[in-house]
């Protein structure tokens, strides 16, 4: 389980750590049903995540009980992680047709899985239908939960979201495994709302209360930051020239060994903004040696390459670039839609600036309509 979640992270330290975990246990001291679970959490730890994802999809064909649990969520995770939104609705279809082996709360479970892959392939209804009966069984499943909020969100149901966000069982204590992303979809509705000063005071007092160093929680904080810079105009951006370099100053300490792009691009963000073009590079080079040559040039370079020219005012450029990327049908680099959807709000503003209009005048009038693109 610890290695599981290490991996889950896409972090390069907790895959270091998730190897040494499972190296040190024999295959043989694992009953049968988990050793297929081992192998393929240390090829997603030494970096094949699609045949991690493969191991997984077969081994939850024979799983059952607990183990249709773990496997699932790690399969789905993977799914996520690779941009298969597809495949993440197989999963939790597989799983819906495992749930007479599971225990009631671990049936519940996985119905908050498939809430939240359904909503990434665009079924909301059934995605709220799931949601709200994964929270019936389990009150405290953040994860239907977060499913639920992405719904809201993709429907632009700004009050719905913010109460079901407010109204959580368990509130916000700081061990909540995903206490900084609500805040972080909280602050995203703020933004809808045209709240600017409210979602960097979101910023301020909950998506940077991080519980440790890490890309997991820095990834939202330049998630928000960047969008409150296109939004809020250059009075904003001064006041925000601190937090960046904040911000930056964080990512340096594990910038030399990324294995995620998604990763990759919110570090380059907050390194473009920090003005730092060494670490910017080096990001940029690494994701060059572990991708494809064609993943890499027709969708990695192009986002780089827009966030570096935006980052520099060359609207041009990065409205150009990007928009290659989006061409599209599956951008294929981790995230969901409305986490995606900053690359869209990007490209809509450097169109913007080129206009001469304000780019918060063409991004709240349609906060969240490009997600599903």
């Amino acid at each position: 389980m610890a290695a599981a979640e290490g991996v889950t992270n896409m972090e390069a330290e907790r895959c270091r750590e998730a190897i040494d975990i499972l190296e040190a246990i024999a295959p043989r001291s694992l009953d049968p049903a988990f050793r297929p679970t081992r192998e393929a959490v240390l090829s997603w730890a030494r970096g094949d995540l699609p045949s991690a994802r493969e191991m997984l999809a077969s081994s939850l064909q024979s799983s059952s009980g607990e183990h249709a649990l773990l496997t699932g969520f790690l399969a789905h995770m993977a799914d996520f992680s690779l941009g298969d939104n597809q495949g993440m609705l197989e999963t939790g279809r597989s799983l819906t047709e495992l749930r007479s082996t599971m225990t009631r709360r671990a049936a519940g479970l996985s119905d908050g899985l498939l809430a939240f892959a359904l909503e990434e392939c665009g079924d909301y209804s059934d995605a709220i239908s799931s949601a709200e009966r994964a929270m019936s069984i389990n009150p405290d499943d953040v994860y239907a939960l977060h499913a639920k909020v992405h719904v809201l969100q993709r429907l632009r149901d700004n009050e719905a979201a913010k109460e079901s966000i407010s109204c959580y069982s368990n509130g916000w204590g700081a061990a909540e495994p995903m206490r900084i992303h609500m805040w972080w979809h909280f602050a995203i509705v703020l933004l809808g709302e045209g709240e600017l000063d409210e979602a960097l005071r979101c910023y301020q007092l909950e998506v940077r209360r991080k519980s440790r160093a890490g890309a997991w929680e820095d990834l939202d904080a330049v998630a928000l930051l960047w969008r409150l810079e296109m939004l809020g105009g250059q009075e904003f951006s001064d006041m925000l020239a601190p937090h960046w370099l904040t911000l930056a100053d964080a990512w340096a300490s594990y910038a030399a060994d990324p294995n995620y792009v998604f990763y990759d691009l919110h570090a380059a963000m907050a390194f473009a903004k920090a003005e730092d073009y060494r670490l910017f590079d080096r990001i940029v080079a690494s994701c060059r040696t572990r991708e494809s040559p064609e993943f890499f040039h027709s969708v990695c370079r192009p986002l780089f390459d827009g966030i570096a020219a935006f980052a520099q005012q060359d609207y041009a450029t990065s409205a150009r670039v990007i928009r290659l990327a989006l061409e599209r049908q599956q951008l294929s680099i981790g995230g969901s839609k409305v986490q995606q959807s900053i690359f869209h709000w990007t490209r809509d503003a450097a169109d913007a600036h080129l206009r001469g209009s304000k780019p918060s005048e063409l991004l709240t009038s349609h906060i969240h309509t490009r997600t599903g693109k």
